[in-house]
């Protein structure tokens, strides 16, 4: 019988900015980590000497000759799309990374073809991961949120330049700001109120660099559980030992919670105001995302978020950016 630590995994596509975000997780479980690759021969090879495991250029050698019994796949968004489908076409099982694609026909495409081949995808929506989110979640009747308010606000745009230069290029990411950190949101307010969809109210963007993605963009929703979003996001934080600015209000029928600055504030009408120390960096849930999709799979489980919610959020950020691109 399979477990976590045997079954054989690759990682394809290894030059992402993500993939260390994963690799954390061999450090909490001696994971079977079978091969690696991507077309830079240098990054493969390097993380295949850090990992003890074969390396490839090519994803279809690794498939062919690696043998993975689960693939953590990594893509540019406008080549996530087939990869998903050759997976899907091997009945691989596998985990890849948002927005799989550049919009939601692309998704929706890769949805219905994982589900007829019965295949397992899981979608590192994190903060689902996260214990406070679960518990607020247990707390909170959807019905009961009124008003959700995220503020995201991470490094500048130049980051990417010399790590990952297509995440400055529509043609090929789809979009900036918004498609790269609002979907984690936009799955964050549907998981609350229980939403399945949602009407785009209004949306601008800024585009404050020499590429063509937005680097600060703003949106208003409102969601079929029938509580607003006002959700911003933005490549504008000077870096230095801090990362980002991650902001959150979520007014309720009974009480306003704040979190910010590693600190959730609880303010319920009639009792006493609790602070509770939280770490505000979604980084930290990768690790478990890697070993609870493993676990899901192996048990015969869903994913806590898979396909189905991806294309829930892409057909949002779909009309989030066709409403910003339409005041120019």
């Amino acid at each position: 019988m399979k477990t976590i630590e045997t079954i054989r995994i690759a990682l394809v596509g290894v030059s992402h900015w993500h993939v260390p975000l994963y690799v954390r997780a061999t450090k909490i479980r001696h994971l079977n980590i079978a091969a690696v690759s991507d077309p830079d021969e240098e990054k493969a090879r390097g993380l295949a000497e850090q990992l003890g495991c074969c390396w490839y250029t090519e994803e279809d050698r690794l498939l062919d000759e690696a043998g993975p019994e689960f693939v953590f796949a990594f893509a540019p968004h406008d080549q996530m799309p087939a990869l998903a489908m050759k997976l899907i076409g091997r009945s691989i099982p596998f985990t890849i990374e948002k927005p799989l694609g550049l919009c939601a026909r692309d998704v929706e495409l890769v949805e219905k073809a994982a589900r007829e081949a019965g295949v397992f995808c899981a979608i590192p929506f994190v903060w689902r991961y996260s214990p406070l989110l679960q518990a607020f979640k247990q707390e909170v009747a959807s019905c009961d949120i009124l008003h959700l308010a995220f503020k995201f606000i991470a490094g500048p745009v130049s980051r990417y330049e010399t790590t990952s230069p297509w995440m400055l290029q529509t043609r090929q990411a789809g979009g900036g700001c918004m498609t790269n950190l609002g979907v984690h949101f936009l799955d964050m307010a549907m998981f609350l109120t229980d939403s399945d969809d949602a009407e785009v109210l209004a949306a601008g963007y800024h585009r404050a660099s020499k590429y063509d993605i937005e680097t600060y963009g703003t949106s208003l929703i409102r969601l079929s559980g029938k509580a607003t979003l006002l959700l911003e996001t933005g490549y504008a934080y000077p870096m230095d030992e801090e990362q980002r600015d991650n902001r959150w209000n979520i007014v309720t029928r009974n009480g306003y919670y704040t979190l910010g600055d590693n600190c959730f504030e609880k303010r319920i009408f009639g009792k006493k105001t609790e602070k509770i120390s939280v770490s505000t960096d979604s980084d930290i849930y990768y690790a478990d995302f890697v070993l609870e999709s493993l676990r899901q799979y192996l048990e015969g489980e869903a994913p806590r978020a898979g396909l189905k919610q991806m294309c829930s959020v892409r057909k949002i950020l779909d009309e989030i950016n066709l409403r910003a691109n339409e005041k120019g």
